[in-house]
């Protein structure tokens, strides 16, 4: 089957505003895809390109070179934008309606029965946590609440695909976990979910495939695993033991850790692994979790700033 996105090379060139002899690549020879059901976390510098990106997905730009699809249509299609859901950057909605009123309005555009739109909107405002706002005016809204209103209109029409442009800007440790929550239950839907993140931790928790981009050009699409070589991986074990043995744990195990009522032991070698969860089994503890240790998305962003991977497209 045709995957909902595909990008095949676009690229992006600006006259420069104030030197027109001068172009900017905002986007070169960039592909990747989407499946239904998957969550792709699309990860960049500030200038990297990504809302270039975004926006020549919707249709809101045209790609200088390059082909998008969209179910296999062009994003332009008015039979395409009924099946994807949008949130830009920086929503902005007019003040004076209430939250209820916006998304009657999205509603209405999307071709929705007003006979239908009145449990749909109650419904949605409850699933982003604005159930008890509903009737409050935008311009009370705070900018943690645009973002869930803006999330709501994204997802209101039931798309196939939904693009989210930092949605979790603005918003705090509660609200990101909630709208994490959300964009999860979409894939469990089956959507197709492309969103960009400055917090790495978000895109790490969320995505099954990580798209990477630097000065517009693809450095990395896959999965996490995929990025990182073995040779920088680390190793670690956590088990139980019975509580009059806990004692005893760290004259066996000297670099062992305890951490509500679990040990965990950080190995640099598989084999130092297998090894230690033998010890452990002999002496009938239970082992909790085993496996590789993965640097962090952060470190692997920052490496690749800092040239670890120039002039590499690493594919997963």
């Amino acid at each position: 089957m045709t995957p909902p996105i595909t990008v095949e090379r676009i690229s992006k060139i600006y006259r420069h505003p104030m030197k027109v002899w001068k172009i900017i690549r905002a986007v070169n020879s960039l592909s990747f895809s989407v499946e239904s059901g998957e969550i792709v976390g699309f990860v960049g510098h500030n200038g990297a390109g990504k809302t270039t990106t975004l926006k020549m997905l919707i249709g809101l730009i045209t790609p200088t070179a390059g082909s998008i699809s969209l179910f296999g249509r062009h994003p332009k299609d008015p039979a395409t934008h009924r099946r994807i859901g949008f949130l830009p950057e920086r929503p902005y909605f007019y003040d004076h309606l209430t939250g209820r009123e916006l998304l009657c309005y999205f509603c209405g555009l999307s071709g929705i029965p007003s006979r239908v739109s009145h449990g749909l909107i109650e419904a949605t405002l409850k699933r982003v946590g604005l159930g008890d706002a509903g009737g409050m005016r935008l311009v009370h809204y705070s900018k943690g609440m645009l973002q869930r209103i803006g999330i709501a209109q994204a997802i209101i029409h039931d798309p196939e695909v939904i693009i989210l442009d930092e949605p979790m800007s603005g918003l705090d440790p509660v609200g990101r976990r909630e709208v994490k929550e959300i964009i999860l239950s979409l894939k469990k839907e089956g959507r197709a979910v492309l969103f960009s993140s400055h917090i790495l931790s978000d895109i790490e928790d969320l995505s099954d495939r990580i798209l990477i981009i630097e000065a517009g050009e693809r450095r990395f699409f896959g999965t996490l695993r995929e990025i990182v070589p073995h040779s920088d991986l680390t190793w670690r074990v956590s088990f139980t033991t019975p509580p009059e043995e806990r004692d005893a744990v760290f004259s066996i195990f000297n670099e062992a850790r305890l951490f509500n009522e679990v040990f965990t032991i950080s190995l640099r070698t598989e084999e130092e692994m297998n090894q230690t969860i033998l010890r452990l089994l002999e002496r009938r503890y239970t082992v909790v979790e085993a496996g590789p240790l993965y640097p962090s998305l952060e470190e692997i962003v920052f490496r690749m700033k800092k040239g670890k991977h120039s002039g590499e497209d690493i594919h997963g």
